[in-house]
């Protein structure tokens, strides 16, 4: 960012007989010259954003450059370090203020002023007019320590921060032309904020880089392995004639749903981030499958599972916990109807003996247990459901998705629909 000042100079004018009567007297010319490019220039992020592909254990790798600022409009991620406790999303940002023309090139000991703005413009129904951008959630909410816009960084020098209000802080440009600060936001998908500077004695504050919260989902294939763990058992259901077992129809809809998500990882939701708390044939328990979206920071926690029962019945169901032991109960209703209808919707249009059996609360089930997702009464972020696709014991249902010709690309279009209604409530939650 440049800013570009003119300096008011004097041109001296040497004295002249313009007449045989009178001189000109000694004058002197008030000209413009360009004196000063002042520069306000984003330099370097931190933390360095992590992969989404390492396993539960937090073997994942860094994203190449991702600690490089990029020009407005680029929305840069976030990060959510130890979600369940801090309760924010955060990136740290240090920029260097210099001017061309000034003889020191730096403005050590100028004071900067911090500020933000929203960019997250809520969704509307087709005919209504977008809303202003606003921010999504509540810094008081945010772990102590946690609830202003900006605090003082830890990975880059502090530079004289002040805190001014909750809102706004000033920090001090250092002996060689740098500052930095801490930029807080509430951990919400896709929460984002213009971030603006403005150098003691300018008039007015400049746009510098944009920051977003990502949409994380937790993509949960059901079973796996070869024996029972606490609250999630090796396998259930079998289909009816081609003996694919639930287990590895859970895997392959998981592995698909993230690849239809990544397809939608462009525009406005390139922050979109996607986990899978198993990506090969292994059994996890129910808990430790739901730290996954704890640990992760995600907004939704999604289990895949297939239904197995008499031979005869069918239809999509989606399960969430009763309302005693739910303290997201409405936001899970309406993430479970969402991903429900979209099932639902996709196999109807393939077979038109699809059932729909809605969405049910009728039990506690291990991967969406509380204190495990780190949802508690006054703090409940993570939003889970468990989709059960189909009763693959059913002839009609295991020739649908496993025998009969295009099976694979039924299996596609039921992922491709619960993946778009995963991003759909991502944007509609708030």
């Amino acid at each position: 960012m440049a800013i570009t000042a003119a300096r008011l100079i004097y041109r001296h004018i040497a004295s002249s007989v313009t007449s045989s009567t009178s001189n000109t007297r000694r004058r002197e010319v008030l000209i413009a010259r360009p004196a000063e490019v002042l520069h306000l220039d984003a330099i370097e992020l931190a933390p360095e954003i992590l992969d989404e592909d390492g396993a539960i254990d937090d073997t994942m790798a860094i994203v190449e450059g991702s600690s490089e600022p990029h020009a407005i409009p680029h929305k840069h991620p976030m990060v959510k370090v130890e979600p369940s406790t801090n309760r924010i999303a955060h990136r740290e940002l240090k920029i260097r203020v210099w001017s061309e023309g000034r003889p020191d090139g730096h403005h050590a000991g100028k004071t900067v002023t911090w500020s933000m703005s929203p960019l997250f413009v809520p969704p509307v129904d087709e005919g209504e007019e977008p809303g202003a951008p606003v921010f999504r959630g509540d810094w008081t909410q945010a772990g102590i320590g946690n609830r202003d816009r900006f605090q003082s960084p830890a990975e880059f020098a502090a530079t004289g921060f002040t805190r001014v209000s909750q809102e706004q802080a000033t920090t001090t440009v250092d002996d060689i032309g740098y500052t930095a600060i801490r930029i807080n936001l509430p951990p919400i998908a896709f929460n984002a904020a213009r971030i603006r500077v403005q150098l003691e004695g300018e008039d007015a504050a400049q746009e510098l880089i944009d920051l977003e919260v990502p949409g994380i989902i937790a993509i949960d294939p059901g079973h796996g392995g070869e024996r029972n763990e606490d609250g999630s058992s090796a396998n259930n259901a079998t289909s009816h004639t081609s003996g694919r077992l639930e287990k590895e129809l859970t895997l392959d809809f998981g592995l698909r749903i993230r690849s239809a998500l990544r397809a939608l990882r462009v525009g406005e939701n390139s922050n979109l981030r996607i986990h899978m708390t198993r990506t090969e044939d292994e059994n996890r328990a129910g808990s430790v499958r739901a730290n996954v979206g704890k640990d992760r920071g995600a907004d939704i926690l999604l289990s895949i599972h297939f239904n197995g029962a008499n031979g005869v019945a069918r239809g999509t169901e989606t399960l969430i916990r009763p309302r005693a032991s739910n303290v997201n109960y409405d936001a899970d209703i309406a993430l479970a109807r969402r991903v429900n209808d979209a099932a639902y919707n996709a196999i109807l249009a393939h077979d038109a003996g699809a059932r729909n059996r809605g969405v049910k609360s009728e039990r506690d089930l291990a991967v969406q247990g509380e204190r495990s997702l780190g949802n508690t009464a006054p703090w409940h972020p993570l939003r889970a459901a468990l989709l059960e696709v189909e009763f693959i014991d059913n002839q009609t249902v295991d020739e649908l998705l496993s025998i009969n010709e295009g099976y694979e690309q039924v299996r596609q279009d039921i992922c491709d629909a619960v993946a778009s209604a995963l991003l759909e409530d991502l944007r509609r939650n708030s």
